[in-house]
């Protein structure tokens, strides 16, 4: 029988840095399969669903961590050619226990993440696992849906999580966990060919760092990156000494970071003598 989380401090601490790194790194799947019958009809579709978490083999720890956090459910899956491992929630119960004992209560706060993440509550908490076509219209029971767009069927739109309505406490340790995905410790290369630590954040949802900064009370401002093929990002290049200096206080209060991220954050701050 699994059993549910704590709401401790030290539980809250490391829920709300996971809710963070799942903003950053997670994969909330939801996989259509088609089902053709002998005269080559589309007669249903099976539905999966299923959370993992890719990271390089060195934060196989991470994982190790995460999976122990989280009632020890899920597989860890190695692959040694591609130096990666994954972390795999897939089955009903487990799924069930994750949306029961974690995202029900600590929401996610990016828009892509949210909104995937709802089509697999939606169809866990409803247990959908079929869709079966009765016409050509694709009308099932009384619903209707396009039956070349599957994912119509579970009726989602696209979620906007509410962010003001969190805690100081949330938002600083989601912050943690998003920076243990999503952030760069580096440096810039001036013009005089001094060598200065840098720090850059990107991702695809403005709100969220623009949530950040306005929390960190730094200066630079949000650049904005189009391509062709590629989402919209939206970035935070910092190098300002007053500003690098904000980001290691708060960062070191909290002292957060894990796996090789914080390995890559204290050797940029020895390397820069920030320490």
């Amino acid at each position: 029988m699994m059993t549910t989380i704590n709401n401790n401090n030290n539980n809250n601490k490391f829920l709300t840095w996971f809710v963070g790194f799942c903003d950053a790194e997670a994969n909330f799947q939801t996989t259509f399969v088609k089902r053709i019958n002998k005269k080559g009809q589309l007669t249903s579709y099976g539905i999966k669903y299923g959370f993992y978490i890719g990271l390089h083999e060195q934060d196989k720890p991470l994982l190790e961590y995460i999976q122990q956090k989280l009632n020890n459910i899920g597989k860890i899956y190695e692959y040694p050619l591609k130096k990666e491992c994954r972390y795999s929630i897939y089955t009903h119960d487990d799924l069930k226990w994750l949306i029961d004992n974690i995202f029900s209560k600590y929401p996610l706060f990016t828009i892509h993440q949210a909104t995937r993440y709802e089509r697999i509550n939606k169809g866990i908490t409803n247990k959908i696992n079929k869709i079966s076509i009765s016409n050509r219209k694709g009308q099932v029971a009384e619903e209707s849906y396009d039956v070349q767009d599957p994912k119509s069927y579970l009726g989602i739109s696209e979620i906007l999580p509410l962010l003001n309505n969190r805690t100081d406490f949330e938002i600083d340790n989601w912050i943690i966990g998003f920076f243990n995905g999503e952030v760069s410790f580096t440096y810039l290369t001036k013009k005089n060919k001094e060598i200065i630590p840098r720090i850059m954040l990107e991702h695809t949802d403005e709100r969220v760092i623009s949530m950040i900064k306005d929390r960190l009370k730094i200066g630079p401002k949000i650049l904005v990156r189009t391509r062709d093929t590629r989402k919209t990002t939206y970035s935070l290049q910092i190098s300002s000494q007053k500003d690098i200096t904000t980001i290691i206080t708060f960062l070191d209060k909290y002292n957060n970071l894990k796996g090789n991220k914080l390995s890559q954050y204290e050797e940029w701050k020895e390397k820069f003598k920030l320490i």
